[in-house]
């Protein structure tokens, strides 16, 4: 039962942290340099999990970072996420 309490919250959470907008999500190495600088990626709001999936399949060692289309401000809360 306690199990089921706390996927409830944890779900209820998820669903307060949804994003929206365009954002452009890009691939780094440990150096700083872009990864595929002609691949241009970009995602629409909760989006940006599945593209950052993709790119770390294809980069496993990439720095992924994810930038508002709008305002070119990197979006702090998820990125930079380094792949596994």
């Amino acid at each position: 039962m306690k199990k089921i309490g706390l996927l409830s919250v944890i779900l209820l959470l998820n669903g307060c942290m949804t994003l929206s907008g365009d954002y452009r999500v890009k691939a780094f190495d440990d150096n700083g340099n872009e990864l595929a600088p002609k691949l241009q990626m970009v995602a629409q709001g909760s989006g940006i999990y599945r593209t950052r999936i993709a790119l770390c399949k294809a980069f496993p060692k990439a720095t992924i970072r994810i930038y508002d289309l709008n305002t070119n401000e990197e979006l702090k809360r998820e990125s930079p996420k380094k792949c596994r």
